[in-house]
């Protein structure tokens, strides 16, 4: 029997709990962002870029040695690793792993996905993750980490093999077969995006058209890695992150209008979103 997705109401979501003066960046958890393939270093650049706006004390961007540059450009504040043969020696038990933005479908990214596949730290699927799931299926997971994944449409479509029409034509039915079949927390992006798990579904009615421009789904990838790393549970982590990356694009919009808008602009407009929501100690 389908579960009806109830509203997500701007109103009714609290930010992230208020830091104590005590703070050290420590306390706010390390996220990894595994991507960054040739020529697509600035997808990962963006997702880190917004784990640190999301909160996050540290974050450290895995990816062909080639996109390096973008990061040091751009976000200075990341540190960098190339994409090694594997990479669980530097991981703490703690970290939080984004993975897939700008990643590519290679024999390196399907390989450092097994890993993955296999880790306990909790994770976020996106872009080519997502893609590399569809072609390996579920055995892929093969560890109980809390996971969080965040399809379009058209990678909804070749994770249940059908067409992205098909999945628009009934997204509630697509997000069930999801959760089915792959179990986590799923984030279907689009008009009223989705969000559900085992339990519960959520519809966030925010957002616009101005939002469909390459690399917002890399600042939502990285927006929940760093909900998660300042100590989100995954399902609130999974409901404030699409709400706030919503209404940043809306804020993006008012300003820009929806054709000029670029994910940097939601990425920029993440501070005073966050503003805006109450907090608590």
């Amino acid at each position: 029997m389908m579960m009806p997705a109830m509203l997500l109401h701007w109103d009714s979501l609290r930010g992230p709990p208020l830091r104590v003066r005590e703070a050290h960046k420590g306390d706010f958890g390390h996220v990894f962002v595994l991507g960054g393939g040739p020529g697509m270093g600035g997808a990962l650049a963006l997702a880190c870029s917004a784990a640190y706006r999301a909160g996050a004390g540290l974050v450290t961007a895995i990816g062909h040695p080639g996109a390096a540059i973008y990061l040091a450009t751009q976000l200075p504040e990341a540190t960098w690793r190339d994409w090694p043969a594997s990479f669980a020696d530097c991981l703490s038990a703690t970290a939080i792993l984004a993975v897939g933005p700008g990643l590519g479908q290679g024999l390196a990214p399907h390989n450092l996905l097994q890993e993955i596949g296999s880790m306990a730290q909790p994770q976020v699927w996106d872009a080519d993750a997502l893609n590399i799931l569809a072609r390996l299926g579920p055995a892929l997971l093969r560890s109980d980490a809390p996971r969080i994944f965040t399809p379009h449409p058209g990678e909804a479509g070749r994770l249940l093999g059908i067409s992205a029409a098909a999945v628009q034509a009934d997204r509630e039915s697509a997000l069930e077969q999801l959760l089915a079949r792959y179990g986590g927390i799923w984030v279907l992006k689009g008009q009223g995006t989705l969000v559900g798990d085992a339990a519960r579904r959520r519809r966030c009615d925010l957002g616009n058209p101005g939002m469909a421009t390459g690399g917002s789904g890399d600042v939502l990838t990285g927006l929940l890695a760093g909900l998660l790393a300042i100590g989100m549970a995954p399902w609130e982590a999974a409901q404030l992150g699409v709400c706030l990356h919503a209404r940043a694009g809306d804020l993006a919009a008012a300003r820009l209008g929806e054709e000029s808008m670029l994910a940097g602009d939601i990425l920029r407009a993440l501070p005073d979103v966050l503003q805006e929501l109450p907090r608590h100690g």
